[in-house]
């Protein structure tokens, strides 16, 4: 597997940068192999930093222009992930997660979280004393997009068929978006190896 699909682990942004060691109170996730580790430090330099949460958990997302498509979320189980949400209101409805990565955060006041749940990792900041998901990356086929049933292994024509034409392509990456959230394919031949979503500035 190429380094090119870890690009999609945005959300390690700080988890590479910052390095340090796991808070003993948590259960860590299962170690990546090394070359994911390299090719996630290479990525993680580039990824964007989240904005401010909307901590109003009742709120819907805001709609500044005439009614679009709504944003992009993941679903597991029929619960519904929302990016840029506060992390508690998904263990809430998900259950504990299978293990818990928490590193000291180079970005904001506390830690960095990676919640891991069946199928996919869930990234989040810290707020104060909340966190919030900015980032989810699939890491195995048990799990598929909300709206197209794409996963690990689908290929590129099931997501054409299921999001369109409108994306942006770069280096074996077929970036989707709605609002300020993003889905991503990465893509080797015509099979896609890599899916993530993500919360942007």
């Amino acid at each position: 597997m190429t380094k090119h699909i870890l690009f999609l682990i945005l959300a390690v942004l700080v988890l590479a940068a910052c390095g340090g060691q796991a808070n003993d109170t948590q259960k860590p996730l299962d170690p990546e192999p090394q070359e994911a580790e390299n090719a996630t430090e290479n990525a993680a330099a580039n990824a964007p930093a989240p904005a401010a949460p909307d901590t109003n958990e009742s709120a819907e997302p805001a709609e500044a222009e005439p009614q679009t498509e709504r944003e992009f979320f993941f679903k597991i189980d029929d619960v519904e992930v929302e990016l840029n949400r506060n992390v508690t209101q998904v263990i809430n409805r998900l259950g504990e997660p299978l293990g818990v990565l928490e590193l000291p955060s180079c970005a904001f006041e506390g830690m960095d979280r990676v919640f891991r749940y069946p199928g996919a990792d869930l990234y989040t900041y810290p707020v104060g004393d909340d966190d919030f998901v900015y980032t989810i990356v699939f890491f195995d086929d048990s799990v598929r997009t909300a709206e197209g049933g794409i996963r690990l292994g689908s290929d590129i024509q099931a997501v054409f068929d299921a999001y369109g034409d409108d994306y942006k392509f770069d280096s074996g990456m077929y970036t989707f978006t709605r609002g300020l959230t993003t889905l991503e394919f990465f893509v080797e031949g015509s099979t896609v190896m890599g899916i993530a979503y993500a919360f942007m500035v």
